[in-house]
């Protein structure tokens, strides 16, 4: 036995004490399984009566007195027969148990404080050393046994857990913080994005000032991929099932896309979860020769992808329409490289631009030595090298991730974290080494022979519905000024200034920011409403409105505008005023 207590050994320790504990307060209450996740556990039940979120600070408080009786765990191995008398009728440690007992293998039943569970093991050396205050039951959540949606739904009871209560305190803190930022709550205050029960989960409407910030994202990337010889291009929502099975995509993705019922010509059809396929037929029909390569071609297409209820997140996941920033670019053996470069800088351009620099890669391989791959194993080896050869050639950061390549190539995953800390994929950039095959698309080389190209799936913001979510979280809605929604806007202390406003207004309308988006008008309103100055900031301060004009008549005799921005306030000549506002980032 060790000398000391991992951080991981105490959670998955907790995880038991809870299963003891609740089912000891809801008797006949069965325990299914209980992991360690990040920062702490969860444990999942199906409960005899009714428990809440209410109920978890009495379950905390005795998890803590059963605490001073639990000092380690006695582990035995038994047999599958031996298994099943010890859980009697909890047909979930039975499932389990048939499970891990195949082939003829001996169980692990742990002990501590008299309780029995199932387990592999990690549990903390010395249960005495755990200091009782630093754990916390956060929150209940529904979830489905084994995650299937077929099976029944349990309840799922989250807890979180540290070495010191110091440590507790500290994250707990920075949890509030989180909710300050959670962009779901901002985009309410914002008046940015709502989503209603009549028209579904997952499927958000933008209201005006989100599609301004949407539509301001979607210039900004169209004018800088037309920089780079990007071609747009638009598809149609739906495609025969045909193109699906053409493509691959019918026997790895079906289940996650909505179709429709058959017609009466006996065909049916989907509604697009993704634009490669679309763009393929493009392709067959502007690609003839090495010399129309490499060719790229972009959409911003609305995607509808089926996601499950509980995954559900905002605008960060979504079911639809996912607005994806979406291209493909063809190319040779030879070009693949090259291009595969000019887009990493692409990547650090934009992300620059945004004041992201809290990203890593996620290099997704496959996994050769399972065969979860398919196609010609050199094409995957060597595109796998080209991805982390660049990587290593302009010193980005990454990881590797083997076995979560797509199924039709290796990837590249942008990675951040979000605002509760944990991990999220913000774009992607895929190889396709697979598909070109499949679906026998060619050019002719400078040999005359016919050649497979590959394709380079670009998302290089993701959903631009997903990254407002994104910049939403880590700007705390303090948006760059050039994406605020309403950049600007005047504030009246009394009517005697109208005049001198109109004098304001005619220098707002004549500002024209230029960088980094070309010809763009400034978005300002004047609220003149006869309301106290401070209802009026109030509003426009919870709209994060980065610049308020307060003009009264000191400002009018004085020839200045009184503004005042998240840093603070200050005085501006009015022949200073466009100036100062061409100055913002």
């Amino acid at each position: 036995m060790g000398t000391e207590n991992n951080i991981e050994g105490i959670r998955h320790s907790l995880a038991h004490l809870l299963a003891q504990t609740v089912k000891e307060m809801w008797p006949g209450s069965l325990n299914a399984i209980g992991p360690t996740i990040e920062d702490g556990f969860y444990q999942d039940f199906e409960i005899n009566g009714k428990i809440s979120e209410d109920d978890l600070p009495k379950i905390e408080d005795a998890m803590r007195l059963k605490l001073k009786e639990w000092i380690h765990f006695d582990k035995k191995e038994v047999s599958l027969e031996e298994a099943e008398e010890i859980f009697g009728d909890n047909k979930y440690k039975i499932e389990l148990a048939e499970e891990f007992a195949e082939g003829g293998k001996n169980l692990t039943v742990y002990t501590c404080g008299g309780f029995d569970d199932l387990c592999k093991g990690g549990h903390a050396d010395d249960l005495s050393l755990i200091d009782p205050k630093s754990f916390k039951l956060t929150r209940t959540a529904g979830a489905y046994w084994r995650g299937d949606e077929k099976n029944i739904m349990l309840t799922r009871i989250y807890g979180v857990a540290f070495t010191t209560e110091t440590e507790l305190e500290e994250y707990l803190k920075n949890q509030e913080l989180a909710k300050e930022r959670d962009h779901r709550k901002l985009g309410k205050e914002m008046e940015l994005f709502v989503i209603t029960p009549d028209v579904g989960a997952g499927l958000p409407l933008l209201m005006p000032r989100g599609e301004t910030i949407k539509n301001l994202l979607m210039r900004y990337m169209r004018q800088e991929e037309e920089k780079r010889g990007y071609q747009q291009v638009a598809t149609p929502v739906l495609a025969q099932e045909k193109l699906y099975q053409r493509s691959g995509h019918a026997e790895y993705y079906l289940e996650d896309m909505y179709s429709t019922e058959t017609d009466e010509e006996g065909n049916k059809f989907y509604i697009k979860p993704m634009n490669c396929p679309h763009h393929h037929m493009i392709f067959e029909e502007m690609v003839n020769s090495y010399r129309d390569l490499p060719l790229r071609l972009s959409e911003f297409a609305g995607l509808y992808r089926y996601e499950l209820s509980g995954t559900l997140t905002g605008l960060i996941r979504m079911r639809g329409p996912i607005t994806q920033n979406d291209s493909h670019i063809y190319v040779t053996q030879y070009q693949l490289r090259s291009e595969f470069k000019n887009l990493m800088e692409f990547f650090a351009q934009v992300y620059a631009e945004f004041g992201m620099d809290d990203y890593w890669y996620r290099v997704s391989l496959p996994d050769f030595s399972k065969d979860k791959y398919g196609g010609d194993k050199e094409k995957w080896v060597q595109a796998s090298e080209v991805i982390k050869d660049v990587l290593d050639e302009i010193g980005a950061k990454y990881v590797e991730a083997e076995g979560e390549a797509a199924f039709y190539g290796p990837k590249l995953d942008v990675q951040t974290r979000n605002v509760n800390g944990k991990e999220d994929s913000i774009a992607t950039v895929q190889i396709d080494v697979l598909v070109p095959g499949r679906m026998d698309l060619t050019y002719v080389n400078d040999k005359g022979e016919k050649l497979n190209p590959i394709v380079i799936h670009k998302s290089l913001m993701g959903a631009f519905e997903r990254f407002m979510g994104f910049l939403l979280e880590k700007t705390g809605g303090d948006l760059l000024f050039w994406v605020a929604p309403e950049q600007v806007r005047v504030l009246t202390i009394n009517d005697s200034v109208a005049d001198y406003v109109e004098e304001i207004t005619s220098i707002l309308e004549d500002t024209l920011l230029m960088e980094p988006l070309k010809y763009n008008e400034l978005r300002f309103s004047v609220d003149d409403r006869n309301e106290s100055l401070g209802k009026k900031i109030k509003e426009a301060t919870e709209l994060k409105i980065p610049v308020q004009l307060i003009v009264g008549p000191k400002d009018k005799e004085a020839g200045e505008v009184s503004v005042r921005t998240k840093d603070g306030e200050s005085k501006v000549k009015l022949s200073e005023l466009k100036e100062f506002l061409l100055s913002l980032k």
